[in-house]
């Protein structure tokens, strides 16, 4: 028996290092035929001081988007930006929101601000300021609309508003938070009182 598998020894050796060296000449033609880093999740463009800048179909602008950092990534076509600051023109007055980082989507329709987001609404004539503080907000430029399930501090004029979850909808001037308490102020010349 110590014979038998002796000589099958060299065999199986042989047949082992046929099979690994196919699977390896199979795994480098396979990223040979995507040289561009497809597979691979890193940076094919780094940019400081940054400034991204969105439109829609008709020439308005949706958005702009500054940071400190952005990096682009080919494999999700996303782009990585740090200490981002966003000022989105929608309706009644434009929303600025910055965050430590953000994730912007390929199509540039979804921009996730992630770490210490903090927004403000600039007032309007019979809107008082508007704020807002979370630690993540998904925001839909194109449909001018913003959400988050995590916990929210928000405050208008001296109105506070602290609760988990936000949806705003910039177009018709709502925000809906979840789980609320609340002090509210009533509003009687257009500024917070």
């Amino acid at each position: 028996m110590k014979r038998t598998w002796s000589a099958l020894f060299p065999v199986l050796l042989a047949a082992m290092l046929a099979g690994m060296a196919f699977w390896l000449e199979q795994y480098v033609r396979s990223q040979a035929s995507h040289p561009d880093g497809r597979f691979r999740h890193d940076p094919d463009m780094i940019a400081t001081h940054s400034v991204q800048e969105r439109f829609d179909a008709t020439g308005k602008r949706l958005y702009v988007l500054e940071a400190a950092v952005a990096k682009h990534y080919p494999d999700d076509d996303s782009t990585h930006v740090d200490d981002a600051r966003l000022q989105h023109f929608g309706k009644p007055q434009t929303l600025h929101v910055t965050a430590r980082n953000a994730v912007v989507s390929g199509p540039g329709d979804e921009v996730r601000l992630i770490g210490d987001v903090r927004g403000v609404r600039d007032a309007a004539e019979d809107i008082p300021e508007t704020t807002f503080e979370t630690s993540e907000i998904l925001i839909r430029p194109n449909e001018e609309k913003a959400t988050t399930d995590k916990p929210v501090h928000m405050t208008r004029g001296r109105s506070v508003i602290d609760g988990v979850g936000l949806d705003i909808d910039q177009i018709n001037g709502v925000a809906v938070i979840g789980q609320v308490r609340a002090t509210l102020y009533r509003n009687t010349q257009g500024i917070g009182k």
